[in-house]
């Protein structure tokens, strides 16, 4: 064959290639929303897919992620197929999520869905035919730095091309980097899974009257579950503050007027007083607020913690002080450092190593104890085994001699030994799992409106073959995995043609939740989360005020059920109650008030349920697992869902009724777990014109030493100086110091608490020299507290710590209680 006769078969070869549809791959090198590594087995002039996801194409592992895809058709024909969208997880497991999608002939689909982002990096979304044939893939590669953690803002201004300064800012001596993405109220999302993503909102210069009213629920349940809501006011103060002003505002506030602003002394340029900005504010109160940046005679920046998260209002508008941000970047990290804290910026800087691991052992440890009912009998064991070795040995030897016939020896060993295995088979009955079985725990959290469930489950199956089960469609599903970092594993490489570990069908019916190649017993970990109208208006109700350290009001049981080991829990201070029976009112007036130490989420938890009061672990003592169950669960909670300090009281209770199987859709599968109920209610801090609040409703200033304002405590080597802020509102009467009760302290079985033992020094304004204390004295005067309050009434503490066994531990340090009226 010679050369022109090669070419033209070539040539031939290359129209004809070029005339079929064959798959093509194409590499797409722009913005972070491109979808590189394309494929696709359809014409398109029939079917096509575009995919768009998360805020500007960014993502966190361990979180939710919109994906949003347009599916357009542009045949007669209808079309039914299957969207799959697929990740990584953090343990290198691939999960796929599958929803069913339907097209009319000529029809365009657009759909939004809530990903959970495994590791965050890369995600595959596929278009599948009725048949499973893959017709169309993208591949999304996020905005992923690997370098430096992120915290993501979200803007909702109408002027948000003035805010941004704060794109890009190091914050925190720049160990996280703000990214931020301004929002749009038709796409704000309704619901708090579409929040999850997000790490601070801004709201400024906007009227949120535009919000829905589920928008704003959605806000609310996001900030309780751990984000940081910062609202700017200004001129438009009213506009602003409109949709959470009932649960925010103490009281009215005065009409926006310009203020001089100082934004700090280090911002002087060419001498003192050159760091004021002549400003638009608004002097907002906020109900158990405490100052972040104040004015002489106004608060430049209050927040309030409200369940895991923060609010923030600034006296004014954040697109107001664009010029200044600008010129002084720096400021941006002062206002998000001072908002956010220490603790939860090192958090986010540790969870780009960690991932979602923090969250899989604490699920984890929650869900340990399982059913003690499946646990063998040992005892049983040893005495069918012993009197299965004594009657084949000696005593069915010595019978056989005696009658005289040892020939049946084999025989009845063989017989002997079938009886003993069915024995032992039939004994072990009720000890075997024979399908896939679940261990869960459920925390109800009501309000007058709604009803919140976060179901956490374990699923397991005996066996080593794939499994199915299905869910109750209601639920968002979280897969909850544990980051391979530790183990040094290099990470495989991810390219969408991988067989999957775990399949999530979403279907009308039911979810399917399909499991492959898993070893059996091997632990599957999901967070399971939904939101229903409180029509019946369960819950557990109250009126609560705290005044002086005594509680006041009553609680009430608004459940068709009894409740037991109910708590009622403030912050550092605790009532208990045994019982509550459906519809049963509870006074609290003169209710003992136990103090606990903040941050020691176990503890606490066992002094609610009552599994302190057992010295030792006893597995066999029914009574004893389930207050370790209930403990368990409770500690989760609080460390989950509450915060330092906290305005608000906590209602916990728990119930024999229980509905083990409430997650699934189909199958009588084995379940056993716990399911405890919440409600949060305000606190009123003021009673007959005394306002009795803790100290560290701020946390105070670290003059000097070390100080964990989490946990409250100190390292014993060096003394620790700290500045508390009283509340410059206040005539103070009173300073009480508090330390945990006895239950705490004096408890064998309670982990051991290091109290403060030393002796505490004053800070003497007139002297400029610390004065030291009398030995045991707790409660100080107004009068006795005069030479040590700053005008502004601050108090500078000294603590110095009596280590004379020369230990390097942690001290928990006293609360401090100020009582007083208004100024």
């Amino acid at each position: 064959m010679n050369f022109k006769k090669i070419s033209l078969i070539f040539a031939i070869a290359l129209t004809i290639a070029g005339s079929m549809k064959l798959p093509a791959f194409g590499m797409v090198a722009t913005d972070a929303n491109s979808q590189e590594n394309e494929f696709n087995a359809v014409s398109e002039s029939e079917i096509s897919m575009d995919v768009s996801y998360g805020y500007d194409g960014n993502a966190k592992s361990g979180r939710f992620v919109p994906v949003n895809v347009t599916v357009k058709s542009d045949k007669d024909a209808p079309f039914t197929g299957t969207l799959r969208v697929e990740a990584m997880e953090s343990d290198f497991d691939i999960y796929q999520y599958d929803y069913p999608v339907s097209l009319k002939g000529m029809e365009i689909l657009d759909q939004s869905l809530d990903i959970p982002a495994g590791r965050a990096d890369t995600l595959y979304v596929k278009l599948l035919d009725q048949s499973g044939n893959e017709l169309i893939r993208k591949r999304l590669k996020t905005n992923v730095t690997p370098e430096t953690a992120e915290l993501f803002v979200g803007i909702l201004s109408d002027n948000a091309d003035k805010l941004s300064y704060m794109e890009g800012v190091g914050v925190n001596y720049s160990s996280v980097r703000i990214k931020t993405f301004n929002m749009k109220t038709e796409k704000m999302p309704d619901h708090v899974i579409g929040l999850g993503v997000l790490d601070v909102l801004v709201i400024t210069d906007y009227d949120t009257k535009q919000l829905s009213k589920d928008q704003v629920s959605a806000i609310w349940a996001w900030v309780k579950e751990g984000g940081t809501l910062l609202l700017g006011t200004g001129a438009r103060a009213d506009d602003t503050l409109f949709a959470f002003q009932s649960d925010l505002l103490e009281k009215q506030y005065a009409p926006p007027a310009e203020r001089s602003v100082d934004m700090g002394v280090e911002y002087s340029t060419n001498g003192p007083g050159d760091s004021f900005l002549n400003l638009v504010c608004a002097d907002v109160s906020l109900k158990g607020g405490t100052g972040v940046f104040s004015n002489d005679q106004f608060s430049v920046l209050t927040s309030v913690s409200k369940g895991k998260g923060i609010v923030g209002v600034a006296a004014y508008d954040f697109a107001d002080i664009s010029s200044f941000c600008e010129t002084h970047r720096s400021y941006v990290d002062k206002l998000f450092t001072t908002i956010l804290g220490d603790t939860r910026l090192n958090n986010l800087s540790s969870y780009l190593y960690s991932g979602n691991s923090g969250q899989f052992w604490s699920v984890q440890n929650m869900l340990n104890t399982g059913n003690v009912d499946k646990l063998p009998k040992l005892a049983l064991y040893i005495v069918l085994i012993l009197g299965y070795i004594i009657l084949v040995g000696p005593g069915l030897y010595l019978y056989l001699k005696k009658k005289e016939r040892r020939g049946y020896y084999r025989t009845a060993v063989v017989v002997i030994s079938f009886i003993f295995t069915a024995v032992i088979y039939l004994t072990g009955i009720k000890t075997r799992f024979k399908d896939t079985f679940f261990t869960y725990a459920t925390i109800l959290d009501s309000t007058k409106d709604y009803v919140d469930e976060y179901t956490y489950i374990n699923m397991r199956t005996p066996y080593n073959k794939a499994y199915t089960i299905s869910l109750d469609p209601s639920y968002m599903i979280l897969p909850i995995t544990r980051s391979n970092n530790y183990e040094m594993s290099p990470v495989p490489k991810f390219l969408g043609d991988e067989d999957y570990k775990v399949r999530v069908g979403y279907g009308n019916g039911d979810t399917k939740v399909s499991v492959q190649n898993a070893a059996a017993f091997t632990p599957k970990y999901f967070s399971l989360q939904k939101r229903t109208p409180n029509t019946d208006h369960r819950g557990l109700l109250g009126d609560i005020t705290l005044s002086d350290g005594k509680v006041y009001g009553t609680v009430t049981n608004e459940y068709p059920f009894p409740v037991e080991k109910v708590g009622v829990l403030m912050y550092g201070k605790m009532i208990l109650l045994d019982e509550l029976k459906p519809g049963e009112t509870v006074k609290l007036d003169g209710a003992p008030v136990i103090n606990y130490p903040i941050n020691n989420a176990f503890n606490v938890s066992a002094r609610v349920t009552g599994s302190y009061q057992y010295p030792k672990a006893d597995i066999d003592n029914p009574d004893y697992m389930l207050a370790l169950s209930r403990t368990n669960i409770l500690s989760f909670y609080l460390d989950k869902y509450s915060t330092a300090y906290n305005q608000e009281a906590r209602i916990v209770a728990f119930s024999s009724n229980q509905t083990d199987s409430q997650f699934l859709a189909k199958g009588n599968y084995e379940t056993f777990g716990m399911s405890m109920f919440t409600s949060t209610l305000d606190v009123n801090t003021r009673k007959f014109g005394v306002v009795s609040h803790s100290a560290l409703i701020k946390p105070p200033k670290v003059i000097s030493g070390q100080y964990y304002s989490d946990s409250n405590a100190t390292y014993a080597v060096d003394p620790v100086a700290l500045e508390y802020f009283l509340g410059n509102d206040l005539e103070i009467d009173k300073l009480s110091f508090e330390n945990p009760s006895a239950d705490f302290t004096n408890n064998d079985n309670v982990s051991y608490i290091n109290l403060f033992k030393g002796d505490i020094y004053f800070y003497n304004h007139d002297t400029g020299n610390y004065d030291v204390m009398t030995a045991g004295k707790l409660d100080y005067t107004a009068g006795e507290l005069t030479p040590y309050l700053s005008p502004g009434n601050t108090l500078t503490v000294k603590y110095v710590s009596d280590n004379a066994e020369g230990k390097n531990w942690y001290i928990t340090l006293p609360m401090l209680t100020v009582t007083g009226r208004d100024k």
